[in-house]
């Protein structure tokens, strides 16, 4: 059967890691990346072709224009984002296991949820959820939505799975609606599913007049249905506390996500975010989860050692000194 081409067939490798051996959903995953290797998957270098400068003054604007697109000089920022990424959609796949069953426990408690309309409700209280949530604070243009772009550029954004007819979804990246309601917000996320599956859930669920709470559950339920790995949230500050129907309610529904569906959750935004997170100290312990990052700029080279080697390998790379392609 020939698959759509944004879809790999699934390949197994056992994991090395005892907790996620025996689990389709991980063994299909690309391997475990080293440092070396997360660097030079990261990479982008500045291609430069010497021929260049002989050409017409309009056309070397655009190529000039042009040199850094595919740029990217990794820091050990990137390197430990990698890290926590790889961690979160692995562990997370831990508690939805394709293999022994724990995945159609949570699709039967999502049954319940989407029947009776609560995302409280469970039909076995034994399922477990093992994901985790991350919120990543920085200011506009700092690189933080770049640097999550090119990080799941490692993997195969969807797989298939044919010994189980199944297909996996690896990570699923929404923009926050700029009205900054939950409802948009479930809307976002079935549009950006259609786009990648060519389905049509945003007109099947989002087209009828289902009350909040329901298209809630349905969201959570088509989640695990594709079995996605990580939900990222991008430009979260958007979201808008009053309009949502306040603070408590929109982190009683991320939380609902990452403990109960078993949803691991990336919080991309700016500083203006941070009250979501942050209303009290129980809030913001749900809303970091597995760790709050805060996407700084590139510390001056100055005062710092570590810094000034990172300024040294960017400024070598952007300058095409490092490259083996100027």
């Amino acid at each position: 059967m020939a698959l759509p081409q944004n879809m790999v067939r699934a390949v197994y490798r056992e994991s090395p890691v005892p907790q996620h051996q025996g689990n389709p959903l991980i063994e299909a995953l690309p391997p475990l990346m080293d440092t070396r290797q997360v660097r030079e998957g990261l990479a982008g270098n500045v291609h430069f072709d010497p021929q260049s400068i002989y050409a017409g003054g309009r056309e070397r604007a655009h190529i000039i224009s042009s040199l850094l697109d595919d740029f990217f000089q990794p820091l050990s920022a990137h390197v430990q984002l990698e890290e926590k990424i790889s961690i979160m959609i692995r562990r997370g796949y831990v508690g939805r296991n394709l293999a022994d069953g724990s995945l159609n426990t949570h699709l039967q408690n999502g049954y319940e949820r989407v029947m009776k309309g609560d995302l409280e409700v469970n039909r076995f209280a034994h399922a477990q959820s093992t994901a985790s949530s991350l919120s990543l604070i920085g200011c506009s243009g700092s690189g933080k939505s770049t640097t999550i772009t090119r990080i799941f550029a490692t993997y195969p954004q969807v797989i298939y799975h044919e010994d189980y007819n199944f297909t996996q979804i690896t990570y699923l990246k929404i923009d926050c609606p700029h009205d900054g309601t939950l409802k948009n917000l479930c809307i976002q996320f079935f549009r950006a599913l259609d786009r990648i599956l060519h389905t049509d859930y945003e007109t099947k669920i989002a087209g009828k007049r289902l009350g909040i709470e329901q298209l809630l559950a349905m969201m959570s339920q088509v989640a695990n249905a594709h079995a996605v790995g990580v939900l990222v949230i991008d430009e979260i500050q958007h979201l808008d506390r009053r309009r949502a129907g306040g603070v408590d309610k929109m982190l009683n529904f991320f939380v609902t996500l990452v403990n109960t569906i078993g949803l691991p959750v990336i919080f991309v935004g700016t500083p203006k975010a941070r009250p979501i997170f942050e209303k009290d100290l129980r809030s913001a312990r749900r809303g970091a989860g597995f760790g709050s990052l805060i996407w700084e700029p590139m510390k001056s080279p100055e005062f710092n050692k570590k810094a000034s080697r990172e300024w040294i390998a960017f400024t070598n790379e952007r300058s095409g000194l490092g490259s083996s392609d100027h």
